[in-house]
């Protein structure tokens, strides 16, 4: 064999050994990316993440706890002793009123206003508690469930209302924002609870 079919045979070889050799580091090339599922799973979670992260921006997920106490729930601090003593006789007014145009539906029925005790009364638990006025309610025994009792309607100066009613005895403050007056325990409505044991024991629904 001459030299030049040696040379040419030897360069076919190591052609061969190229090829074969840029093969498998293709071959090792392409094991090493990632397989559709690979890209499809961190194209996902990456949407994923950044709805998340905009999400965070629209809606708060903090969670939010009640409050507790009826201070909590009102603005009754915000007024002066002045005003609250105006809105604490308007509710007296507003009660009153709607009270007497029942009246004549219900016969025994007794409404007195008392004004603002120079000193100390007693309060229907026995104890001694100066207040600002009073509206007091006897509603006569009748046919029914309920028996006969007293409402009573007492402004106290601790900037809080007293309600003494068929359901028990509550204290009362005024929510400045809503324009109404919250149990200073749970929040509940004191025009709620006062219309609610009224037509139990009497005829009519006042007009609160």
């Amino acid at each position: 064999m001459s030299a030049a079919n040696m040379m040419m045979r030897g360069g076919i070889i190591m052609s061969r050994r190229s090829l074969v050799a840029c093969s498998s580091a293709a071959s090792r090339s392409l094991s090493t990316l990632p397989s559709r599922y690979d890209v499809a799973t961190q194209l996902h979670a990456h949407q994923t993440t950044n709805y998340n992260h905009q999400r965070h921006h629209l809606f708060s997920t903090k969670t939010r706890r009640r409050r507790r106490g009826g201070a909590s729930l009102s603005n009754d601090r915000d007024l002066s002793p002045q005003q609250f003593l105006s809105v604490a006789n308007d509710l007296l007014d507003k009660v009153e009123s709607s009270v007497l145009k029942l009246k004549n539906n219900n016969e025994g029925i007794e409404v007195t206003r008392h004004p603002a005790s120079s000193g100390s009364t007693s309060d229907a638990d026995g104890s001694d508690r100066q207040h600002l006025g009073q509206l007091e309610i006897k509603v006569p025994s009748i046919e029914g469930p309920y028996d006969g009792g007293t409402y009573m309607l007492t402004i106290n100066a601790d900037n809080n209302v007293a309600l003494q009613c068929l359901s028990g005895n509550f204290t009362y403050v005024y929510n400045t924002v809503t324009s109404e007056w919250v149990g200073q325990e749970d929040g509940h409505s004191l025009l709620g609870i006062l219309t609610r044991d009224w037509i139990r024991q009497c005829h009519g629904v006042p007009d609160f």
